[in-house]
């Protein structure tokens, strides 16, 4: 799993440098999730996104590089939630992503068919999300934690 996401990793970094030069950034880049994603809490998971920094990096509009892909952008955005932060309860819809955690450690309690469950995330760990998964992320720890967040999403998504 680990060698995937180095893979995406390498493959998004490769990518930068052309989202930095003339591509496109979707509106808003600056929230978390989508409001039509989130979803009121279930069980422990987090209720509300607080002490979370998003920091847009690039992205591309991949229309410009596969027919079938008019409208959707590969977005890369730096993810860090400080102690005691969350990102709140939320269902992906069409919007696939890897988030790649690069510091410190996280909880996430998630829903993907297999009954919800509580998952210790630490630096190292690929996360994959697809439409379906409802997740949540906690950092309950005395340190930030960041991630890599890379998905695709439509080119008007706010």
């Amino acid at each position: 799993m680990r060698t995937t996401a180095s893979l995406l990793f390498s493959l998004a970094s490769m990518a930068l440098p052309a989202a930095a030069c003339s591509l496109h950034q979707p509106p808003l880049a600056n929230s978390v999730t989508p409001a039509a994603e989130q979803r009121p809490a279930s069980g422990d998971a987090p209720s509300s996104t607080a002490k979370v920094t998003v920091q847009p990096l690039g992205s591309v509009d991949l229309s410009q590089e596969f027919a079938g892909l008019e409208g959707r952008v590969l977005r890369t955005r730096r993810i860090t939630i400080a102690p005691g932060g969350s990102v709140a309860w939320h269902e992906h819809q069409r919007r696939p992503g890897v988030a790649y955690i690069l510091s410190g450690n996280l909880i996430e309690v998630r829903q993907d068919g297999t009954g919800q469950r509580r998952i210790q995330r630490q630096a190292g760990d690929a996360v994959f999300e697809s439409s379906g998964v409802r997740h949540g992320w906690m950092n309950n720890s005395a340190q930030p934690a960041t991630a890599v967040v890379i998905d695709l999403v439509p080119a008007s998504q706010p």
